[in-house]
């Protein structure tokens, strides 16, 4: 088995279609079906069916792609290594965040880094949580910071910083100067809430539930900075995170409170792939965000 043959079977795995693969990568149709084929033949099982023009992964073929992937990417992982041997403060980091910790940690904390270490080339990904989840499992990204818990057995995960989520509205709303609300308010509002697969979505969903709170979702938006904005303006509220509305809150755009009896807190993690390789210069950024207060 060669690593020329695990890339072109996980790239037949993911597109499902030899004659995309074909052209990707320069080779003809012809060799891919003898390739796989011949994987076939040396592991003694079916990858694929092919049922008509299509091509379907087989049970055997779905558990070598996730192997596949994992040896694949541990070999693009001893290449980085290699050339960070070359020179520490020289090389690459692929960064990941979910929306809030991208927004509105990440850029000073880079900022920093590269200020320290400015021969570093540094790309950062923004998603939600899920996304960025699935990007550490292809090794798009080394490691990266999120907002919700991640239940994927490849994935490893441990706390870095606490946030806190709270009620936000517009500053003329009727609770007025209040610092607490009961629950028993929260039902006649209009919730505007971040969207499926959002970490804080999660968050807030989940303390609801464990609460017994009751709660109306009007509308749901897939960026904070526009639920600010609709909230602003009067047409419904919303819980946030309060590293996201600290300057509308001291500008007086939105008020802040929080639930009665108990708080919204949550983790930020960092998470990253069981078999990464952490090099020296990861370890370095990791340790720069365990030292800063967000």
């Amino acid at each position: 088995m060669t690593l020329r043959k695990l890339e072109i079977f996980y790239c037949v795995a993911e597109k499902l279609n030899m004659t995309t693969v074909s052209k990707e990568m320069h080779i003809s149709q012809p060799a891919i079906s003898q390739m796989i084929k011949e994987m076939e033949e040396e592991l003694e099982v079916r990858l694929f069916n092919r049922l008509g023009k299509r091509l379907y992964l087989t049970d055997e073929g779905e558990l070598f792609k996730t192997y596949s992937r994992r040896m694949l990417n541990l070999y693009q992982e001893f290449e980085e290594v290699l050339e960070e041997k070359k020179d520490f403060k020289k090389g690459k980091l692929k960064l990941g965040a979910s929306s809030t910790i991208g927004i509105y940690v990440m850029p000073k904390l880079i900022q920093e880094f590269i200020k320290e270490f400015p021969e570093i080339d540094i790309s950062l990904k923004i998603g939600n949580t899920e996304d960025i989840a699935n990007m550490i499992l292809k090794n798009d990204i080394d490691f990266a910071f999120v907002e919700a818990e991640v239940d994927m057995n490849e994935i490893k995960s441990e706390e870095i910083w606490k946030d806190e989520l709270i009620l936000i509205t517009n500053p003329k709303h009727k609770w007025g100067d209040l610092c607490e609300i009961d629950e028993s308010e929260l039902k006649n509002e209009k919730f505007i809430l971040r969207e499926e697969g959002s970490g804080t979505r999660k968050v807030f969903e989940a303390a609801m539930k464990n609460n017994h709170i009751k709660y109306r979702e009007s509308f749901t938006l897939g960026n904070t900075e526009a639920i600010k904005e609709i909230i602003m303006t009067g047409l419904g509220i919303s819980c946030l995170s309060k590293l996201t509305v600290k300057k509308e809150l001291d500008e007086g755009k939105l008020r802040g409170y929080r639930i009665k009896k108990f708080e919204i807190n949550r983790e930020f993690n960092l998470i990253h792939h069981k078999d990464k390789h952490f090099s020296s210069l990861m370890k370095e950024f990791i340790q720069k965000g365990r030292d800063r207060e967000i």
